[in-house]
């Protein structure tokens, strides 16, 4: 091999070995950015959980004022219909409160609707980024200057 032939080689050595420099660079920074993300991961689990809480609570709030409604329901048919209804007084009395708490209900359904499809479309985000990710590989086998004798 003559010497420029050489200097070539060692040219493009130290080209790769720079470019490997700033590869490792960039691996720490990833490796600490992916480091701050699993932590934050599990922030993200706790506030889905609490928001999941919510959830059930809301659910069971309506049940309650579903109940509460058809009580009520029950106890005007049967006035209607038997001229009874012994309930009816007291529970038109509560009937206004009734109607503030059912708007309090829609103003928070609302609020949950907006908060859930925020929340979901930013996960449904991140799940299709990460599966859009290439399967990783190992990256091309080191070749030895043996293996290349006995190939080439």
């Amino acid at each position: 091999m003559t010497s420029a032939i050489h200097a070539n080689m060692h040219s493009e050595h130290r080209l790769w070995a720079q470019e490997i420099s700033l590869w490792r660079d960039d691996l720490r920074a990833w490796q600490q950015e992916l480091a701050q993300a699993q932590k934050e991961l599990q922030d993200i689990e706790a506030a889905l959980g609490a928001h999941g809480t919510e959830l059930r609570k809301h659910a069971a709030s309506l049940r309650l004022e579903e109940t509460t409604i058809d009580s009520h329901e029950h106890e005007i048919a049967a006035y209607e219909n038997q001229g009874e209804g012994n309930a009816l007084v007291g529970m038109a009395r509560t009937h206004t409160q009734e109607g503030r708490d059912h708007a309090r209900h829609r103003q928070l359904h609302e609020e949950l609707k907006r908060r859930h499809h925020a929340v979901i479309a930013h996960v449904n985000l991140l799940r299709k980024a990460i599966a859009e990710l290439p399967p990783s590989s190992p990256g091309p086998a080191p070749t030895s200057p043996q293996r290349q004798i006995v190939e080439g």
